[in-house]
């Protein structure tokens, strides 16, 4: 994973493992977002769209497999600009850290075991995703497109 060059195009990687189907589908996007040293920087959507391989998630596996996890994060604050956070918002924007991400990150990793065979493999791709791009940037965004 890394940033995108001049005229590359963003490569999804899609971990499906319960939402059979393809298509457009509720799903949850993930991006690194690539910080500035400006002085006053604001980011632009560019600045969080600009990850060679954002990772998608359908509803379905999310709701099964993410959101319990997900939870673990909240309430927290808004990575970049501090606002309270209560809750994972499934309808909009999440700016979370790394410190977030990684409470999550470290309570699928200890319930790896539990796992069937099939969502071993679907949380291990999602570890080996945030891991990576958490090498990127210090605050992932995760979006909705409901």
């Amino acid at each position: 994973m890394k940033w995108l060059e001049d005229n590359e195009k963003q490569r999804y990687k899609v971990l499906r493992l319960y939402e059979p189907s393809e298509g457009n589908l509720p799903a949850l996007t993930f991006n690194p977002l690539k910080i500035s040293d400006k002085p006053d920087w604001n980011p632009a959507p560019e600045d969080w769209s600009c990850c060679s391989e954002p990772l998608r998630v359908y509803f379905k596996d999310y709701k099964r497999l993410l959101k319990s996890y997900f939870a673990l994060m909240f309430p927290t604050k808004d990575a970049f600009d501090g606002t309270p956070e209560p809750v994972f918002d499934e309808l909009y924007w999440n700016w979370l850290g790394a410190e977030d991400w990684n409470k999550a990150l470290s309570a699928i990793r200890r319930d790896m075991p539990k796992f069937s065979l099939e969502e071993r493999e679907f949380y291990e791709a999602f570890l080996k995703w945030f891991d990576e791009a958490l090498s990127l940037s210090n605050i992932i965004i995760a979006e909705s497109n409901l």
